[in-house]
């Protein structure tokens, strides 16, 4: 019988477990030497710096960044929507490496590629590498950008306040001007930077490079300063200069006006100034010549005198400005001077329909009162052509006054001087004017009248106004004479007697104008003649004036 082979237990299973071992040491040495394989290249998903360099080695790599950079351009994107690019070929721009890939490539784990190949896991790597270029070319590049010329440039424009809006009345505040120019200093960095760590973008607004206005609309200074000078500009100020309207307004104040930080406001003296002395040269109508239609028909030429409108400057100037800066808004007349009739008719209109004309030639006056002739009277005027010609204002006007000169004194009961010590006045002491009496017998240049004409010229006449026309003409000589009456002259003393006695008695308040009309009276009454005299109903009164005079003077 044959004898059995012994049967061995386990045998396949040790096939298996080898065959598996086997193909473990397979795998493990494939795994190995794609491990080994990843120590010199990068692994799959790897991006260097943001570049994919997935399976190459430290040249590709480089290869791959140097490559990048040749596509450089940074974007300058500037105001108004310009933009302009400096690329890396303009200035030769490179990077520099140093061991930046190799301990990129060093920092992998190489063992774990099966992640990166069937995990889809990526690997980013940050390799620190430099870049050079050409710091002239550079600085050429940035040269030619439009940015920088600041010739072509918009400079920024501050706020300001508008001239006057005559819609509105006033002033506005005026939007700054943002413009376009860049401040260098901080611009010429910020490329420099930009390009050193490769951006590719450079927003000048973000950057806040543009140099800006010093004062903007919001301003709080400048705020106040528009409402503020709105209130001045409101002020309307009106010149009624006879028919004519010279107003001020907004337009010419806010020329006028400033104001200080602290916003304290002045007025422009010299623009004021002007302003009144334009005002006055087209008003002011003193020492001009007139043509002037004589009584006798005949229109003449007046030259010289010192009638006319008279503008005190310096007065108005102040004055005006006090308004101005009180903001009274109204109508002014002007500081005058000296007045005359009619304002703003010129030289030969301002005289208006009152007044005195004097025609030395014929000796004779002629008085009109609202364009009409009213009265007229010879005269008798200064000897020797002693009497000035020209048109005058009257210098005032006073009862009973005292002339005095060399070698006289002359009491006078209505004394109307118009050229310093030359006037209109009463003569008691004459009996006849006119013809040919003043060539041996003038005055001292006055316009001697009889005392009736004198009274009703002194009350009918606004010394302030009032002009006197003195002229010769060639062609009106007479010989022919007039008389004054004595009852004229003693109608006069009685009536002057009557006012002594009610002013009272005679004290320091009265003293010297009862003492002007005394001596008058005495005076007036030693020229009447004997006849005359007994007109004088009254003359105890005189008597008892003289009397009341000597006693006050001794004390």
């Amino acid at each position: 019988m044959p004898t059995a082979t012994p049967r061995r237990i386990g045998s396949p299973m040790m096939v298996v477990l080898s065959v598996l071992l086997g193909l473990l040491m397979i795998l493990f040495g494939l795994y190995a030497g794609i491990s080994k394989r990843y120590e010199t290249v990068f692994l799959p998903g790897t991006t260097l710096n943001g570049l994919d360099v997935s399976g190459m080695n430290l040249s590709q790599a480089e290869r791959v960044l140097q490559d990048s950079q040749e596509d450089y351009a940074l974007t300058i994107t500037e105001r108004d929507s310009v933009t302009e690019t400096i690329t890396g070929e303009q200035i030769d721009l490179s990077m520099v490496f140093g061991n930046a890939l190799a301990e990129g490539l060093a920092q992998q784990n190489h063992w774990s590629w099966p992640l990166a190949v069937f995990g889809s896991r990526s690997f980013p790597v940050e390799a620190e590498v430099t870049y050079s270029y050409d710091t002239a070319k550079l600085t050429e590049a940035i040269s030619h950008l439009k940015c920088m010329n600041s010739a072509a440039s918009t400079p920024p424009r501050d706020a300001y306040l508008s001239g006057f809006n005559a819609e509105t009345g006033g002033v506005e505040v005026v939007q700054e001007v943002q413009g376009n120019l860049v401040d260098q200093s901080i611009l010429l960095p910020a490329i420099q930077d930009a390009i050193a760590t490769m951006k590719t973008s450079l927003d000048l607004e973000e950057l806040d490079c543009y140099v800006k206005p010093a004062v903007t609309a919001d301003d709080p200074a400048l705020q106040a300063k528009a409402k503020q000078l709105n209130e001045y500009l409101g002020t309307k100020i009106t010149y009624q200069m006879g028919k004519d309207k010279i107003e001020i307004t907004g337009r010419q104040l806010v020329e006028w006006l400033s104001f200080d930080d602290e916003g304290n406001v002045s007025l422009n003296n010299e623009k004021v100034t002007a302003f009144v002395r334009q005002l006055a040269h087209d008003y002011n109508t003193i020492y001009a010549n007139r043509t002037f239609k004589t009584s006798s028909g005949k229109e003449i030429t007046v030259e010289g005198g010192d009638y006319g409108w008279w503008m005190n400057e310096p007065e108005e100037v102040e004055q005006l400005s006090a308004q101005i800066l009180n903001k009274e808004s109204g109508t002014r007349e002007p500081v005058w001077r000296q007045k005359a009739a009619v304002l703003g008719a010129g030289g030969s209109g301002d005289i208006g329909g009152t007044y005195v004309e004097v025609n030395l030639t014929a000796q004779h006056i002629y008085f009109y009162k609202d364009g009409k002739l009213v009265l007229e009277s010879d005269c008798v005027t200064g000897k020797n052509d002693g009497t000035p010609t020209g048109t005058y204002s009257f210098t005032y006007k006073e009862r009973y006054a005292t002339l005095k000169g060399e070698n006289y004194s002359s009491p006078v009961s209505f004394w109307m001087p118009f050229s310093g010590n030359v006037g209109l006045h009463d003569a008691t002491w004459r009996t006849q004017f006119g013809g040919n009496l003043y060539q041996a017998g003038g005055s001292h240049g006055c316009v001697n009248l009889p005392i009736k004409t004198a009274k009703y010229i002194y009350e009918n006449i606004d010394a302030e106004t009032a002009a006197v026309i003195v002229y010769k003409l060639d062609g009106t000589q007479s010989s022919e004479t007039s008389s004054q009456s004595y009852e004229d002259i003693a109608s006069a003393i009685v009536e002057a007697l009557d006012e002594i006695e009610s002013s009272g008695a005679i004290n320091s308040g009265n003293y010297n104008v009862m003492k002007k009309r005394i001596e008058w009276a005495q005076a007036a009454y030693s020229h009447l003649s004997g006849s005359a005299k007994a007109e004088v109903t009254n003359y105890e009164k005189l008597e008892a004036a003289v009397s009341a005079l000597k006693r006050y003077q001794n004390g």
